[in-house]
């Protein structure tokens, strides 16, 4: 007989369980309502990223660039809200231009630019970008680069501050139970399309075989580039619920929340090479590495440590998805 395939998510519940006694054991202060609900709203800026991040890596992909587009998503909308906007048409402003970007990503990755001027203009230069390679790690690097220097050229270094006074209904975004609402919003929405919708299944059969997909009939290219948006706007709702939350909005927002959203799919169980894992998984991992980051600061330790953990929950998760694989290997030339 088979062993029991116990669920990819249980070692997370696991350790986040085992953190939350530890640390209402060991640290009184881990147990003020204050404390809880800012490692809920941590988790949720880091699982918002989580869960579009984790449908990229479903499909064997990656996005790098997310950091970088919440910082287009909120100086965008902060942009719209100092120009005399009202918060709901700057916050829609700054979603819409986090889903461009995002269709930018995968329209560089599948040859099929969003922006027919572009494409014009490639065409004019005579050069044939569908003989190119563009994997997405390199493309998102650029990206990542080209978004965020992008929004400090455009805005000239610009900080956006004290929000609160202007447009009331900003600060009402960014308080715990409305960032937290909305994070199990986003979960529960992309984890019924990962688990009931075609796109979902055809997005996880992609990371499985792309080429297998391909052959079945799925649309890869349409399926990646709906799944950069998705990321985008994940990354967009992110960086407006940050800058709700601080009051503030500059170019630097964001600057390596995207290896915490990679280090949570990973943690989280999510496969780095695509084809199994969960939505849930992912949000899972984020509340986990907002637990360690909240133990930091508990512990009187400086935010530049704050690194340490996401190389270590990276690095722990490449070793266990190593000897996963090796178990499932030794299983299958068992039987």
């Amino acid at each position: 007989m088979r062993s029991l395939r116990l669920p990819r998510e249980l070692p997370t519940i696991g350790l986040i369980a085992a953190m939350c006694i530890g640390l209402a054991a060991t640290r009184p202060a881990f147990r003020e309502p204050s404390n809880l609900a800012a490692v809920g709203q941590s988790a949720t800026f880091i699982g918002v990223l989580a869960c579009g991040e984790a449908f990229i890596i479903l499909g064997a992909g990656l996005d790098l660039s997310v950091g970088s587009i919440m910082a287009v998503s909120a100086c965008a909308a902060a942009a719209g809200i100092a120009a005399g906007w009202n918060w709901v048409a700057a916050v829609a402003a700054g979603l819409a231009c986090s889903l461009v970007a995002g269709a930018i990503n995968g329209g560089l990755i599948t040859d099929r630019l969003p922006l027919p001027l572009v494409s014009g203009l490639v065409q004019r230069l005579g050069l044939k970008l569908r003989s190119v390679p563009r994997p997405p790690i390199l493309t998102t690097l650029a990206t990542l680069l080209l978004f965020r220097h992008g929004v400090s050229i455009l805005t000239r270094n610009r900080s956006y501050d004290e929000f609160g006074s202007i447009a009331p209904g900003l600060a009402w975004l960014g308080q715990p139970s409305v960032a937290i609402g909305a994070f199990a919003a986003v979960v529960a929405a992309f984890a019924l399309v990962s688990l009931r919708a075609r796109f979902g299944r055809w997005t996880v059969a992609m990371g499985g075989s792309e080429a297998a997909a391909r052959l079945s009939g799925v649309p890869t290219d349409r399926v990646k580039q709906a799944g950069y948006a998705l990321s985008g706007l994940c990354a967009g709702i992110s960086g407006i619920l940050t800058m709700a939350f601080n009051n503030h909005a500059q170019w630097d927002i964001g600057r390596g929340a995207e290896l915490d959203a990679i280090a949570a799919c990973v943690v989280g169980g999510v496969r780095i090479t695509g084809g199994d894992g969960s939505i849930l998984g992912a949000a899972l991992g984020a509340l986990l590495i907002a637990l360690l980051q909240n133990a930091l600061v508990l512990m009187g330790r400086p935010k530049e440590q704050y690194g340490l953990i996401t190389g270590a929950v990276i690095l722990a998760a490449a070793v266990l998805e190593q000897a996963r694989l090796h178990r499932r290997e030794r299983e299958g030339a068992q039987t």
